[in-house]
């Protein structure tokens, strides 16, 4: 998975847990509010920039997936926890992934009938050939 689906995977993971009211009593006590900031204070392996964080919260909220309540902090939507269901971000690179395997195995299955056709083809003119010296 590229590491920018990793990120926003993990994002609608631990925004997710917010609705669970056992974590979000975790969340709250132990981080206080749902901003991007806040959560990336729970993902310390991942250092970005201001402007990075601002890009995955625009993508989020234009995808639906997220919404942003009065006091500034995020919630997800019910598209975002339907995609997230589905597979989220790591579901969609696994389809490209498939998706490329796909169209490399086909193209190599064309180079393969390609040769086939020709050793056909040569097959046929051997054959005639055959038949006109024979006479």
């Amino acid at each position: 998975m590229n590491k920018r689906n990793e990120i926003l995977d993990n994002i609608l993971t631990l925004l997710m847990y917010r609705d669970v009211p056992i974590y979000d009593k975790l969340f709250t006590e132990n981080v206080g509010n749902s901003t991007m900031d806040s959560l990336f204070e729970l993902m310390p392996q991942f250092e970005l920039e201001d402007w990075m964080k601002k890009s995955f919260q625009e993508e989020l909220v234009h995808k639906n997936y997220v919404g942003i309540d009065n006091n500034g902090n995020l919630f997800i939507k019910d598209d975002g926890k339907e995609f997230k269901r589905k597979g989220g971000y790591s579901a969609t690179d696994k389809k490209e992934n498939q998706e490329n395997v796909i169209r490399e195995k086909t193209i190599e299955k064309f180079r393969y009938d390609k040769i086939a056709f020709w050793l056909s083809i040569l097959a046929i003119g051997i054959s005639i050939l055959g038949l006109v010296l024979d006479k």
